[in-house]
């Protein structure tokens, strides 16, 4: 036989589960506790992304501008090719100290046997991003982008990116590559009599 003190204390957690049951003013808490860790990884995420192409396309368009102001010119000096590393420096003004922002110039002409020849090169950075050889072949310049004897100005650009998020979702070690060719505007080819010769 139960105990009356024994049926009340059933009867009470009878009625406490049944008023467990209907309360649900605590869901909506539990919901956003489990929810709003991965809204804000989602957020942080897209900015992180955003942040990244924007770098990218900032860095091609950096490459594109110094490739423009070189090709338009009959004689480059190293004075003119300095004021271009600043140009593309501030540009991109997250990398404009340090060595993360890499630019080589390179002025290249088709010989008569169809191979794109190096006639000068210079770069932001010798050490690590060293200019291309002269007489060297450049084999990603082909005989659809330039005839025998005709010449292009080349501009490579090479960025480490690093995220100021933190990089969580675009690495640490990121590199933005890019290059650009344009035709001499003025005569046939470029001239940088001091740029480098070896």
């Amino acid at each position: 036989m139960i105990s009356l003190r024994r049926l009340n204390h059933i009867t009470t957690l009878k009625a406490f589960g049944r008023k467990f049951a209907r309360d649900n003013g605590g869901v909506s808490a539990i919901e956003f506790a489990l929810v709003a860790p991965i809204l804000v990884a989602a957020y942080l995420g897209l900015a992180e992304l955003t942040l990244g192409m924007m770098a990218s396309r900032r860095a091609s368009h950096l490459a594109a501008t110094i490739g423009d102001l070189a090709a338009q010119s009959e004689t480059l000096t190293t004075d003119n090719i300095s004021d271009l590393w600043q140009i593309g420096k501030s540009m991109l003004p997250d990398a404009a100290s340090g060595t993360s922002l890499k630019m080589r110039l390179t002025s290249v002409t088709m010989d008569a046997t169809n191979h794109a020849i190096v006639n000068w090169s210079v770069s932001s950075q010798e050490s690590a991003y060293p200019h291309n050889k002269k007489g060297a072949q450049i084999t990603a310049i082909t005989t659809t982008q330039i005839a025998a004897g005709e010449s292009l100005v080349m501009t490579e650009i090479q960025y480490d990116y690093t995220s100021p998020l933190g990089g969580f979702f675009v690495p640490t070690g990121t590199q933005f590559k890019d290059v650009f060719y344009h035709h001499p505007r003025s005569g046939t080819a470029v001239q940088c009599p001091s740029c480098p010769t070896p």
